[in-house]
């Protein structure tokens, strides 16, 4: 058997997959069959890592007096209490040999903190330097994101010597991956165990609307070409073997699906605290009262209506991506972390280990919302709105916008540009044309602020249904929602 595996390399250990099979199990060692392959496994496991197993024999067992397997005879192997002491030590051999190793130099739990600081989030000042850097790439449409300039943005901010990511010696780990399919569907394909292999590219997918023009996918009312690469991009750690053995394949998925939450709301968040900037360069209204009357009277008016609403609005819609935001890191992550990385510490075994790590990630991976049908939905379809409104607000910095400072009514016509920035612009300059356009901004600012408020009202039902049916902690995102709903707000 050594012979078979001598040249295989920890990457080809790791892809094998170890099964029993009943028709070829003797009888009398059925009860024992899933001990016997995992101890084989872990056997060969550490086989690849290069550890010579006649050193496994001196790991000290938990009954030292019992005579070893070598010096008994084959008859009394047969006993049932002989039987049952020999493969319970030889699987806490190849355990505690493998454990170790897992544990060797600190690497399990550095890999660990790794996770919840490039993956998580838990220092996030690279992820703000990097949103900087990548900011126009991100805002493309998915199919038109280039992964090579994502990864070189990335390694930029990482090695920023103002963030703590430039000591890291793990830092060179991390990893850009754009995904196929956007959050909604990751998140089924997870929850529901579906292969990946499922999931339809960007260029074959055809969402179906439903009665408000709104696409299941999220995508923007005004065009099915709203699709930002906020919800397609995720970061990844590059685990080595056999770490991978406890961050393996299905725990990694489930850390890029949060992974791409908390990026996605982070990614929001900047861009509406941008918008604030962005506002400067909007005209300010009249304060003073006017002895203007009619249209100029009315003017004034809706001119001081649109740039309140836009303030009213973004500061809404910030203070719920940042709740959100909080919840899903100090209510849902950091209390979990902090259980499982005590009891990790106090495992003894490989599936003890395994089974903490599984344990806890699963109950992070719900009180996110991830494993309900309807949160990752309302989630994202908060983050298409709340990227929407910014849009508006950065149309309205526009030279054809009678709110800009730079629009034509505002700029000096003693100048060649000036007289050319009026000739652009000359059909916003009647009074006319700055009411009929300043009208349809604000039915756009109240359509998409009653469509927010509606989005609230169902997730902050989803949430208490939630929080009866699974977990209580749905009840504190909720309570801080229901604070900002603002129904009674205008």
């Amino acid at each position: 058997a050594q012979d078979n595996f001598a040249g295989r390399t920890p990457v080809d250990m790791q892809s094998l997959a170890f099964v029993s099979v009943p028709e070829l199990t003797p009888g009398f060692l059925q009860p024992y069959a899933v001990k016997i392959v995992r101890t084989g496994e872990y056997l060969n496991i550490l086989r690849a890592c290069g550890v010579d197993l006649r050193t496994l024999d001196n790991v000290p067992q938990a009954d030292s007096s019992a005579t070893p397997a070598s010096a008994q005879s084959v008859a009394e192997l047969f006993n049932p209490q002989t039987l049952t002491r020999e493969i319970e030590r030889a699987y806490l051999r190849a355990n505690q040999g493998l454990f170790d190793i897992l544990f060797k130099d600190g690497r399990m739990m550095a890999y660990m903190a790794a996770v919840k600081h490039y993956l998580l989030f838990e220092k996030s000042d690279f992820l703000t330097h990097f949103l900087d850097l990548a900011k126009f790439e991100i805002n493309r449409q998915p199919k038109d994101m280039s992964a090579n300039r994502l990864q070189s943005f990335l390694d930029i901010a990482l090695l920023n010597p103002a963030s703590v990511s430039h000591d890291d010696p793990l830092k060179d780990i991390v990893k850009v991956s754009l995904e196929s399919v956007d959050l909604i569907e990751a998140v089924r394909v997870i929850t529901n165990g579906t292969s990946g292999e499922t999931s339809m590219p960007l260029s074959t997918q055809h969402p179906q609307r439903d009665n408000q023009g709104v696409t299941f996918l999220g995508t923007s009312i005004v065009s099915d070409n709203f699709l930002t690469g906020d919800l397609f991009i995720a970061l990844r750690l590059q685990i080595p073997f056999p770490l991978s053995i406890v961050l393996n394949k299905e725990a990694l998925e489930k850390y890029k699906a949060m992974n791409r939450l908390l990026l996605a709301l982070k990614q929001t968040e900047q861009n509406l605290v941008s918008s604030w900037l962005v506002n400067l360069k909007l005209e300010d209204p009249r304060v003073e009262l006017t002895s203007a009357t009619g249209k100029e009277a009315r003017l004034e008016s809706l001119h001081r209506n649109v740039f309140l609403r836009i303030h009213t609005i973004r500061h809404r819609i910030l203070i719920s991506i940042q709740q959100i935001l909080y919840y899903c890191f100090w209510d849902a992550i950091e209390p979990q972390w902090q259980k499982m990385t005590v009891l990790m510490k106090e495992a003894k075994t490989v599936d003890e280990l395994s089974k903490i790590h599984m344990q806890h990630l699963d109950q992070m991976f719900l009180q996110c919302g991830l494993t309900t049908p309807k949160l990752p939905r309302v989630i994202v379809e908060l983050l298409k709105r709340a990227n929407k409104f910014t849009g508006i607000v950065y149309k309205l910095i526009s030279s054809k916008s009678p709110l800009s400072r730079f629009s034509s009514s505002s700029v000096s016509q003693s100048t060649v540009s000036g007289r050319l920035l009026t000739e652009i612009n000359k059909d916003l300059t009647g009074t006319d044309a700055q009411l009929t356009y300043l009208k349809s901004v604000l039915e756009k600012l109240d359509s998409l602020d009653k469509y927010w408020t509606d989005q609230l009202k169902i997730m902050l039902g989803a949430l208490n249904h939630y929080a009866h049916k699974f977990d209580e902690s749905f009840l504190n995102l909720a309570v801080r929602l229901d604070c900002n709903r603002g129904d009674d707000v205008y």
